[in-house]
């Protein structure tokens, strides 16, 4: 399984990128595949940029970047892909994503709604996969991209293709990523996982020795504040992503809760996925039986600080112990 930390989304330019680098240095520490680095308008600091970084200040982790179809052409993309491939010999993990807030896609004069902006994601992947894997020229005539006789001069090496993930959790992604064979990408939800096509879990984590000392730690970061849950809800307005919409309607549901699924720092707006807390031995079945229902990658929010990936380290170890040898 791969696991991936996600690079922190910091707005102050002082300490965003000494956030990014620590996060890389914890995560190739504790044993990570590798790091996602966001895109957005809001992001500081370029994914590839952050990717690269990634690629040339450990010896072994491999980024998993955030491709949206509205900053890069596709050509662009598999250059980045073919240059990094081939200077740093190892491969580049791809979250192709399609969503940002309506005022920022607004701002870039991208106008398409949410099915159609991931029929634009498909076509946009399928172009960038098929330069990486060929060397004649391509050539396209689709409904957003055209290319004539398009070729990279700087081959991906053999067995460092790109893997591709898609993000989200409504029907038109499901189809997306069955169009190009990727691994699916959506919110941890407190069900118990069903087995099917390769998938991937996106979720903030803290995990202690205890659960009592987990949610200790994960209340003093994101204290109750009914202001920012009420302002949570109504910049719903501004978004038409599936599975944030779906996040706030099933915490207004009865329904009984794990002890160990907490929603409130991503309907505060200050995470973008909610969170599993607790101790080492309450969490661990819980990854467990992600593993052995056959997820592909699990990525994780957490805190740039040694504690956190070292707790998540012992977390993930006893969930492989747990779930045992594949297959």
């Amino acid at each position: 399984m791969w696991i991936f930390a996600i690079s922190p989304r910091s707005s102050d330019p002082r300490t965003a990128w000494s956030q990014i680098d620590t996060t890389i240095r914890l995560a190739d520490r504790y044993g990570f595949t590798g790091v996602l680095a966001h895109t957005g308008n809001d992001a500081l600091f370029d994914p590839w940029l952050v990717g690269q970084h990634a690629l040339d200040s450990t010896p072994r982790l491999e980024p998993l970047v955030a491709v949206n179809p509205v900053y890069h052409h596709p050509f662009a993309v598999a250059q980045w892909i073919a240059a990094l491939t081939h200077r740093y010999q190892r491969r580049v993990f791809l979250n192709f994503v399609t969503g940002t807030a309506t005022p920022d896609r607004v701002a870039l004069g991208d106008d398409l709604d949410h099915d159609r902006r991931y029929d634009r994601l498909r076509e946009y992947a399928q172009i960038v996969l098929a330069l990486v894997d060929g060397a004649a020229p391509l050539t396209v005539t689709g409904d957003f991209y055209q290319l004539r006789g398009a070729r990279l001069r700087l081959p991906t090496p053999p067995g460092l293709r790109p893997v591709p993930f898609i993000a989200g959790q409504s029907p038109a992604a499901a189809q997306c990523s069955r169009a190009i064979e990727a691994v699916s990408v959506g919110m941890w939800r407190p069900q118990p996982p069903d087995r099917g096509e390769s998938k991937g879990a996106y979720a903030g984590l803290i995990v202690r020795e205890s659960d009592a000392d987990a949610w200790r730690v994960a209340r003093e970061r994101y204290p109750a504040d009914p202001d920012l849950a009420a302002a949570g809800a109504a910049a719903l307005r501004y978004t038409d992503a599936t599975w944030r919409h779906q996040a706030f309607a099933e915490a207004e549901e009865p329904n009984e809760r794990p002890t160990w699924f907490w929603r409130e720092p991503m309907r505060s707006m200050r995470a973008d996925c909610p969170y599993l807390v607790g101790g080492v031995e309450t969490l661990a079945p819980v990854l467990a039986a992600h593993q052995s229902a056959g997820f592909a990658s699990l990525i994780l929010d957490l805190a740039p600080h040694d504690d956190d990936f070292r707790w998540a380290e012992r977390l993930l170890t006893r969930a492989r112990e747990l779930a045992g040898p594949p297959g």
